[in-house]
């Protein structure tokens, strides 16, 4: 009786991990936005974020796409030890709050990461799309710069918006004067 017992909770065991996994962001569509996102189960480590600065203040990829900007500023928001920027560039924005963020330190900025925390929005006004951190499986921030003077850093995301779309954010810089 225990054997029968066993082998049911077993094999009810196995059907629920394997209904499981396909709740991740990789998705059989090859056409899906979600196959160009990082392994979340594998991250970056510090030392590959090795993508240079292309001399903009922020520029980064979009599903491939190159953007970039040079109309970036950082805020300090001192009540809640929050650093802010905002970017635009061709109708397009970057925000990022990074709380508590330190030179030559590595950082989560994936699922439910409302610390370092960063939206996106592919065109502005009414229908804008709005593609949040913080909805999607992997992302990180390296912090190269938190001084007196620089705040730099390096940084990739997926952001996912209300309606489950996909944007993978990859090869992100950002070199700004405080």
């Amino acid at each position: 009786m225990n054997k029968i017992l066993y082998s049911i909770l077993l094999l009810a065991g196995i059907a629920y991990s394997l209904g499981s996994c396909s709740s991740g962001a990789y998705i059989a569509n090859p056409s899906s936005n979600a196959n160009g996102s990082i392994n979340p189960l594998n991250p970056l480590k510090a030392g590959d974020f090795v993508w240079p600065n292309d001399g903009h203040k922020v520029s980064l990829n979009i599903n491939g796409s190159h953007w970039s900007t040079d109309s970036a500023s950082v805020y300090w928001v001192d009540s809640i030890g929050t650093n802010v920027i905002f970017a635009y560039g061709n109708g397009k924005y970057l925000i990022m709050e990074l709380q508590n963020v330190w030179g030559n330190n590595l950082y989560n900025m994936g699922y439910k990461q409302y610390d370092k925390y960063a939206l996106w929005t592919d065109s502005i006004g009414y229908s804008a799309g709005y593609y949040q951190s913080v909805l999607g499986n992997s992302g990180e921030i390296y912090m190269t710069a938190n001084d007196t003077v620089n705040f730099c850093g390096k940084f990739y995301f997926q952001a996912i918006d209300g309606a489950g779309h996909i944007d993978n954010i990859t090869n992100g810089d950002f070199k700004l004067t405080k």
